[in-house]
């Protein structure tokens, strides 16, 4: 249609009425060129295990609303979905691979003889990009200042252990909340310091190529305990938390983890435990993004104070400071000689997605002990533990004079400031984590004997530890109560466990005690009406 109304426009004498029709047909024609780009979207309908042949047969539906041929590869995990490996190209064949073409009843076959343990204790994920591009400019427009403002209306007020645990608490939930609606693999890493349990949140959402490439978006969620802590750190979460509602909506090559971590006030023992033992053996961590005050800012002259030694440390920051009047008006981006890369990775992105934050960029050698002011907050965890990471702040008590006092209120801070240390924060987060235009489909393999279950369920679901020693927990958030049948079957199809549990709305916590059941893999069900779902298990003893 659109090459006949050309025709005819084309054969129109050039009065100023036809020029405008013309004018007119190519903006429409533009615009109809510039329509953004739709993911494919990919359905597994079914997955057949020939134990003989040592194959399972994949059967698929690959849909693009532009027919764009699309790389379709394979992925599997033997931790009921915590990891995905790469399955190798040469074990796979028919509809996988590069230029494969939209449509039904597609096919892939694995052949799976290579395969260490039971077939039936493995996932696949199936993958289809189209390799267009996705644009980092428009998940950048997307953060939103009112959102910034809603999150830290919330989150202010005195959040610590001994004079607001029931604030903290609050906190805690809705940031465990907010990571499971985003669909993140989501868990609590629980540390004992002193007398207390404390709670670091962690939230993954994995990469579909390079899952194991891990950069790590943070802000402690504590506060001191005689103010609302605003800035220190209310200003931290909230901003991550606009970071992941919108980086949560888009796929990536690697790997995203974002973490609200505890007891940074005490010491940064969260992250300090995290590093010690809250690191998965597959994560590979290359790049850590760490909010720490970033809502203060001031126009004023002599507002902005530096250290001792910091003119000698930093001599062109100083002068660039100095030559600004120290106006309290910029970033203070500090990394540490391993994060030099790092570093100039979030300047560029800044000056390119946000060129209104003024960055002032901060190398500090080795791991920043000659600067210990540059070390007070999580991001030194992972200097210690050689890896790269970055302090994205206001400058604290060197700008702030509310710092750690009851004015550190949300009134006294600067959400347009904030908003943008935000966009070049997530900014950065995308172009390293690689944003990709896929689609995906999960599906637990079983025997015959179990009948085969959708994914249509009323809740998101969470299952740790797993592996596990029996006690299991089920972490749901629903919007509504509701009732499930839980069933636990072996690989060979036997029933083994049983439980009706009644969930709570909201986000709940369940304790599934197995701890009679042997060491082995298993399939979990959950049943509620007409929708159920399945996790892969393993218990280990």
């Amino acid at each position: 249609m659109n090459i006949i109304i050309f025709r005819y426009i084309s054969l129109l004498k050039p009065t100023a009425m036809n020029l405008k029709l013309t004018f007119l047909f190519s903006l429409l024609c533009s615009m109809a060129m510039a329509a953004p780009n739709t993911a494919p979207q990919v359905s597994i309908q079914a997955a057949i295990v020939d134990e003989t042949a040592q194959t399972v047969t994949i059967t698929y539906h690959l849909t693009d609303a532009e027919s764009n041929p699309c790389d379709v590869w394979l992925k599997m995990s033997k931790d009921g979905g915590a990891f995905f490996d790469t399955i190798a190209t040469g074990d796979l064949s028919q509809d996988v691979g590069t230029g494969i073409a939209p449509g039904n009843n597609k096919t892939v076959v694995w052949n799976y003889a290579s395969l260490t343990g039971s077939i039936y204790a493995t996932k696949i994920k199936l993958i289809a990009s189209d390799n267009q591009v996705v644009s980092i400019a428009d998940m950048v427009s997307q953060v939103d200042s009112n959102n910034l403002k809603s999150n830290l209306g919330f989150i202010a007020g005195v959040r610590h252990y001994n004079t607001g645990l029931a604030h903290l608490n609050e906190v805690r939930d809705s940031i465990e909340s907010r990571f499971m609606k985003a669909h993140l693999k989501t868990e609590r890493h629980n540390f004992t310091y002193s007398t207390q349990t404390g709670q670091n949140i962690l939230g993954r959402k994995s990469g579909l190529k390079n899952e194991a490439v891990t950069y790590i978006m943070d802000a402690h969620y504590d506060g001191v305990s005689n103010g609302p802590a605003a800035d220190d750190n209310g200003s931290g979460v909230a901003g991550m938390l606009e970071a992941l509602r919108i980086l949560s909506t888009y796929h990536f090559e690697r790997t995203l983890n974002f973490i609200g971590f505890d007891f940074e006030e005490s010491g940064l023992i969260g992250s300090n435990r995290y590093v010690q033992n809250g690191i998965k053996s597959f994560e590979d961590i290359q790049g850590v993004l760490n909010f720490e005050m970033i809502g203060y800012y001031t126009d004023s002259v002599r507002t902005q104070t530096t250290p001792a030694g910091f003119d000698i440390l930093f001599p062109q920051a100083y002068q660039s400071l100095q030559m600004d009047s120290f106006r309290g008006n910029t970033l203070i981006a500090c990394g540490n000689t391993t994060s030099s890369a790092l570093l100039t990775e979030f300047t560029t992105a800044a000056t390119q997605y946000v060129p209104a934050l003024k960055v002032t960029s901060l190398e500090v050698p080795q791991n920043g002990a000659i600067a210990p002011d540059l070390r007070r907050s999580d991001h030194a965890s992972f200097w210690d533990n050689g890896q790269k990471a970055l302090m994205l702040t206001d400058g604290a008590n060197t700008r702030n004079k509310n710092y750690h006092t009851p004015g550190d209120s949300i009134g006294t801070l600067n959400f347009t400031y904030m908003t943008n240390v935000v966009k070049a924060t997530l900014a950065t987060a995308a172009k390293l984590a690689v944003p990709l235009s896929a689609g995906f489909d999960e599906r637990a393999l079983y025997p015959a004997s179990i009948e085969e279950h959708d994914h249509d369920f009323p809740a998101v679901v969470e299952l740790y530890p797993n592996p596990s020693n029996g006690s299991v927990f089920l972490k749901t958030n629903s919007d509504q109560a509701f009732k499930s049948k839980v069933t636990v079957y072996d690989l060979k199809g036997a029933l083994v466990w049983s439980k009706v549990i009644d969930f709570a709305k909201g986000t709940s916590t369940t304790e599934l005690k197995m701890t009679d059941l042997p060491t082995a893999s298993y399939i979990l069900i959950l049943t509620s009406g007409e929708s159920s779902l399945s996790k892969s298990i393993v218990i280990k003893k």
